[in-house]
């Protein structure tokens, strides 16, 4: 095995082996892989043993902030080391690219296998679903104030998420910017958050308590039953713990290199374990 493995970048003709590589309890992620696949920021590779792809792996870069995902390997070969060549293998390429950060979330699973790496731990994402014995968010508003994105509001979209994350990812906001929504009171000129139904868990990045739940309210009218957000979200957090939906997972947010000045309070509802 350790002379046979070969670790390239994956291509369009690649795509066809991910959903087979897939976990149990994971969405497929041959989706994201081809709605990114040739964007400058974007960079997959592939692993294959005897002319077959048995793993894959993704690191998106923003500026000097790298991110690591989708790290998989067939059910048959792992528990080899594999899974650790491959995330190696991506942190060479994030400092080629004179990362100074490089960024993942990890599952229990995992996060050892990063710590050996020299990744540290700095929080955890928390998720929720919306089960039989869950109470309704309360609807005590029209909503009216989430309106449908204009050009207008494009730059106080990559503002706000860039005050939030503490990263400037416009890059990969910006092919879902047509179908994202805002939410603006008539009475004030600035957003005060938005929410992209097609980027990722559908992405909420408030300013305010009010945007975030009403948010919320809009996200969950779309059918998407579960939310995944940072601990330091801890208003939303306490509500969905009241309203009794299930707590059944976290991931930990771990970090190689600096580590960079966010808000995850911000955070209503993250794009993915790929990029926050």
């Amino acid at each position: 095995m350790e002379k046979s493995f070969i670790i390239e970048t994956l291509l369009v003709k690649d795509l066809k082996y991910i959903s087979t590589l897939t976990p149990d309890g994971w969405y497929d992620v041959t989706p994201l892989y081809e709605m990114n696949l040739n964007q400058d920021y974007f960079f997959p590779i592939k692993l294959i043993v005897e002319n077959k792809v048995i793993g894959v792996g993704e690191l998106i870069i923003n500026d000097k902030n790298g991110w690591l995902g989708n790290i998989i390997v067939s059910k048959e070969f792992r528990n080899q080391g594999l899974g650790k060549k491959l995330t190696k293998r991506l942190i060479e390429i994030a400092n080629a690219n004179d990362c100074e950060s490089i960024y993942l979330l990890a599952t229990p699973l995992g996060k050892t296998v990063y710590q050996k790496l020299g990744f540290q731990e700095k929080g955890k994402y928390l998720f929720f679903e919306k089960g039989e014995k869950s109470i309704e968010l309360e609807k005590n508003n029209s909503l009216a104030n989430i309106i449908p994105y204009a050009e207008l509001f494009k730059n106080q979209i990559f503002e706000l998420d860039k005050k939030a994350i503490g990263e400037d990812r416009s890059k990969v906001l910006a092919m879902h910017l047509a179908q994202s929504f805002v939410y603006k009171q008539p009475h004030e000129n600035e957003i005060s958050g938005f929410f992209m139904p097609t980027l990722g868990d559908g992405v909420i990045i408030c300013n305010n308590t009010i945007a975030g739940f009403e948010f919320l309210q809009k996200r969950e009218a779309l059918g998407k039953t579960r939310i995944s957000l940072p601990e330091e979200c801890t208003v939303i957090v306490d509500l969905l713990r009241k309203n009794k939906y299930t707590y059944f997972r976290e991931a930990t947010f771990m970090y190689l290199g600096k580590m960079k000045t966010w808000n995850p309070e911000m955070v209503y509802s993250r794009i993915g374990g790929y990029l926050g």
